[in-house]
């Protein structure tokens, strides 16, 4: 994976140019704009921990208490790093920390940022044993409830991207309390199901799934690294006509789309040196499982007994969205190939209940990255949810 990731930074370097960024953490790529950042960590339940990333405030502004807390949750294969990875003026931590809020940017277990756990060896296979549904179980409330202790607010603002959506709703499916600790939840690019999914986690669902010896036999029963091979057959694939074709190189680009006529060019670096953030086989097996049984559903075991064992029933359990009772807020893309609109309008809009949806805004020519980096985002992402949390503030006061 080194030796990738150092193809992919001599490739984008002579492309254009030796960005800093590329090798910045996120504490660094904060502070190198002229923001206050802070690392501030949540251990789970089950040991595993959790690194935050906090703006306490906008650049040159005062350091103020008890501001509004917007909470950031990156997606699949993503990390803290993905609502820095643009100019200030173009990304969502810098915009909402300059508009008055304390930013914070979650990461779950297993990626770049938060891999460490208090009882197990990141080498072993007990470590990489977990799937999205554990971010749900665990992730979710370590992260929020460390933010509010230190932050002192009693709620928050969710912004979700991808996987970031999938995992709140789930929670809220399964947590009827939990939606007092969410102010409102506003879903962009969002995963319930993906039965009608595109590029290359299809690819990867109906090459390798169900045969998950064979899953292991190529990638392992640990972290997902993706070899040269498999990025080989999914570009050729997926990436007829790709626009950078380095980017097609990548395995969050085939997985997302690696067309979008709306990227910063200058700085695809600075995307490509922070990203794919790790995560597990597991995980991946997981969305390769969804693609495959069309549900919004618990990892399967693939084995009735193992079910049994951890759910106390032959098959997985379902997540019901219809139990979903936080203010929820839908933006999504006609272009989005990981959550595609058919799975929008024939999972999320008939089972969400009317009363907590309270937006749901389709966004022409947007596919899955561009609400994260797209030149567009900032006026008809940002700014809008800007508006709603300053609107819902201004009515509580």
């Amino acid at each position: 994976m080194k030796t990738y990731l150092f193809f992919m930074l001599l490739l984008t370097c002579y492309c254009w140019g030796d960005d800093p960024e590329v090798n910045m953490s996120p504490i660094e790529m904060i502070e190198y704009w002229g923001y206050p950042a802070e690392d501030i960590t949540a251990t789970t339940e089950d040991g595993y921990v959790l690194h935050m990333h906090r703006i306490r405030h906008g650049k040159g502004q005062s350091d103020e208490k008890n501001k509004p807390v917007v909470f950031m949750q990156h997606g699949l294969l993503c990390s803290s790093t993905n609502w820095i990875a643009n100019l200030p003026s173009q990304s969502a931590a810098f915009i909402f920390a300059d508009a008055g809020f304390d930013v914070w940017l979650g990461n779950v277990r297993g990626n770049t940022y938060s891999i460490d756990n208090n009882h197990l060896d990141t080498n072993s296979k007990e470590f990489w044993a977990f799937s999205w549904d554990e971010m749900v179980k665990y992730d979710l409330d370590a992260m929020i409830n460390k933010t509010l202790e230190v932050s002192g607010q009693k709620d928050l603002y969710y912004i979700g991207h991808s996987q970031g959506t999938l995992i709140m709703f789930s929670k809220l499916s399964i947590d009827p309390y939990f939606k007092n600790k969410i102010r409102k939840f506003f879903a962009l690019a969002p995963i319930g199901t993906v039965a009608h999914i595109k590029g290359g986690m299809e690819v990867l669902a109906k090459l390798l799934y169900p045969e998950i010896g064979f899953v292991e036999a190529i990638l392992g029963d640990k972290k997902f690294l993706p070899n040269n091979w498999l990025i080989e057959i999914l570009n050729k694939a997926v990436c007829e006509n790709p626009f950078i074709h380095s980017m097609c190189d990548n395995i969050l680009f085939l997985i997302a789309g690696p067309e979008s006529k709306q990227l910063n060019k200058s700085r695809v670096p600075v995307y490509m040196g922070h990203t794919p953030a790790s995560t597990s086989v597991q995980n991946m097996v997981h969305w390769m499982q969804m693609v495959h049984s069309k549900k919004q559903e618990m990892y399967d075991y693939r084995s009735e007994e193992e079910n049994q064992k951890h759910y106390g029933q032959s098959t997985p359990p379902l997540y019901d969205i219809t139990k979903v009772n936080a203010d929820t807020y839908l933006y999504w893309g006609d272009s989005d190939w990981l959550g595609d609109p058919e799975d929008i309008k024939m999972h999320l809009l008939p089972n969400l209940d009317p009363s907590i949806l309270k937006a749901n805004v389709e966004l022409k020519n947007f596919n899955h990255l561009d609400f994260i980096w797209g030149l567009r985002a900032p006026q008809e992402v940002y700014d809008p949810i800007l508006n709603t949390i300053l609107e819902d503030l201004s009515q509580s006061k």
